[in-house]
């Protein structure tokens, strides 16, 4: 319901609801909804409108508005390729946001909050497999991450003589290092530090979030292949916000490593929290953060490499850290303030994007799909594809503000085209039209000051400035112009410069001596073109529509537009329901 009926009684209401169901006026036969009325009347009726309309005034601007697109209906351009394409586009723009289950969508979002809310440290064992892999290669991997799974779960049982041992569960890390196809295993031994959402794959993040602390999970498949995760810890998330000055060190060079810290000790003796930005911008090799005065922004665990998360995280507001090293090189820190996770509300828009363009949206498209079969009964034959096909050339029917928005996209590109072939492209190319209307109402255009009307030509020499006269005098003004460059001037050599115009006292010096010719005029010819004229003539008023063309031309615009109206309400009968119109009002 509008928000304008808020305050209404339910039984008004209702009748309002009722009333904009029904046909508020039919425009050459053919009926106008109360409701595409009123969405449109409310749209550009708004509190903050520059220029409210009651509702009847509003009505006679819609039927006006009606009557054009009908024209344009009748001229076919709804027909064209060109109008079928900018419909579309739009029409594109505006549906996704029906093409998805919104309530799907809203359970991720407070799923993804749930998971950044409380950071998760595990480790894991990976055993590649394609997504295309064959039926071999498949059960292969899955026979392996299986073994796995049981030697750090309940160990293997291993048979001794006669009698089977069960063995005690073996180290992850060891397993992994021994089978796991991660290919920094052997460093890490399968560890994946502190788990956030979106850093991951979404099955691996999901499976973490699932698993009890201090549990394996089951076998799981990734794009990668498949894999088992040990949850370690879980603590709340926390975010600092830190600034570092950085002296790079190539790895292995022990020497530029030595000489490098020498260079910090100096440094972290004069940077405090005063001066660690400017310092940082001066002395700092990493160029990115140095143009912001070091700053790395707000950043978590699992986002730095380790001495660096260990030593920020370990530092408290407004302290700068002692020279560590990571493997990028030396580091100073100066941590400016720490966070918990901020709340829904100011992250839900952020949260909703990143969901949006992780895999974790294809969850939201199997419940649209889902729902989508189900509400319209469709046959499992249907691709899913097909299923998106169908609902969305069922939104209009289904969304009542989409239909009226889509209505309003086609009426407003049908009013733009078909004003432009009626009013706006004949107003500027009738050059007679404008000539007998400016006749006609030269008595509405005035001027406060006069004008002069003509040439102020610049001229090289005096022969020049001779000629130029002569070739002003006695050509057609629509020539002079062309006749001055071609005569005068050489492809080489700049003869004459000239301008055409119409100007006041006071807009162009050499005009208001030559032309005004005001005798205290402030004008000194350049020593290029030291001869100057002008030719034209003093004016009270306005001699000719293209003396103030702007002006003519938007009233000739008006006048069209209110004659061409004239035509549309004789061409096309425009009835209107009385009844139902008073029931709006209400």
């Amino acid at each position: 319901m509008k928000k304008t009926f808020f305050a209404m009684a339910a039984l008004m209401a209702a009748m309002t609801i009722s009333a904009e169901d029904q046909v508020l006026m039919t425009i050459d036969g053919k009926p106008v909804m109360a409701s595409e009325f009123m969405y449109i009347y409310e749209k550009n009726n708004q509190e903050a409108s520059l220029d409210p309309k009651t509702m009847d005034e509003y009505l006679d601007l819609f039927v006006n508005f009606k009557l054009k697109v009908t024209e344009a209906e009748a001229q076919g351009i709804d027909t064209t390729a060109a109008f079928k394409k900018e419909l579309a586009g739009y029409r594109a723009q505006a549906t996704p946001k029906y093409m998805q289950d919104n309530e799907a969508m809203d359970s991720l979002v407070r799923l993804s909050y749930d998971h950044i809310s409380r950071d998760r440290r595990a480790a894991h064992i990976a055993i590649q497999c394609p997504a295309n892999a064959g039926d071999s290669l498949v059960a292969d991997a899955l026979a392996k991450i299986n073994d796995a799974r049981v030697r750090v779960t309940t160990g293997k049982a291993i048979k001794k003589g006669r009698r089977m041992v069960q063995q005690k569960p073996e180290d992850f890390s060891e397993v992994a290092r021994e089978v796991s196809t991660d290919p920094s295993v052997q460093e890490t031994g399968g560890e994946l530090g502190w788990i956030t959402p979106f850093r991951y794959v979404y099955s691996l993040e999901e499976v973490v979030y699932n698993t009890p602390l201090d549990s394996v999970s089951e076998v799981f498949r990734s794009p990668y292949g498949f894999h088992i995760v040990l949850v370690e810890e879980e603590r709340p998330h926390e975010e600092v916000h830190a600034s570092h000055i950085m002296k790079m060190v190539p790895r292995g060079n022990d020497s530029i490593r030595t000489v490098m810290k020498g260079i910090m000790d100096s440094i972290v003796q004069i940077v405090n929290a005063d001066n660690f930005a400017e310092q940082a911008r001066l002395l700092s090799d990493d160029k990115g953060s140095a143009m912001r005065g070091g700053d790395l922004g707000w950043f978590g665990k699992g986002m730095m490499v380790k001495p660096f998360e260990d030593m920020a995280f370990s530092m408290n507001p407004g302290t700068v850290s002692t020279p560590f090293l990571s493997d990028f090189g030396w580091h100073i820190i100066y941590l400016q303030d720490r966070r918990g996770v901020l709340p829904l509300d100011s992250m839900y828009q952020q949260i909703l994007t990143q969901v949006k363009r992780d895999e974790r949206a294809k969850e939201a498209d199997k419940s649209f799909i889902r729902k989508t079969r189900a509400e319209y009964q469709l046959p499992d034959s249907l691709t899913d594809a097909g299923v998106r096909a169908y609902a969305d050339a069922h939104l209009e029917d289904k969304y009542a503000d989409l239909r009226h928005l889509v209505q309003e996209y086609h009426d407003g590109i049908l009013l733009f085209e078909v004003s432009l072939r009626e009013v706006w492209d004949k107003a500027g190319k009738d050059t007679v039209g404008l000539t007998n209307f400016f006749n006609t109402h030269k008595k509405d255009y005035t001027w406060d000051a006069p004008r002069y009307k003509g040439f102020v030509v610049y001229c090289k020499d005096k022969n020049t400035m001779k000629a130029a006269k002569s070739i002003i005098k006695n050509s057609d003004k629509d020539s002079v112009e062309s006749y001055l460059n071609h005569r005068l001037n050489l492809d080489s050599v700049t003869y004459v410069k000239f301008n055409h115009g119409l100007w006041e006292q006071g807009q162009n010096p050499a005009v208001d001596k030559y032309g005004f010719k005001q005798k205290n005029a402030e004008y000194t010819p350049s020593e290029e073109f030291p001869y100057v004229f002008c030719i034209g003539k003093v004016l009270k008023a306005p001699e000719e529509y293209t003396d103030e063309r702007g002006k003519v031309t938007t009233d000739y615009q008006d006048y069209l537009e209110q004659e061409w109206l004239k035509a549309l309400k004789a061409k096309y009968k425009v009835v209107i329901n009385e009844d139902i119109f008073n029931q709006l009002k209400k």
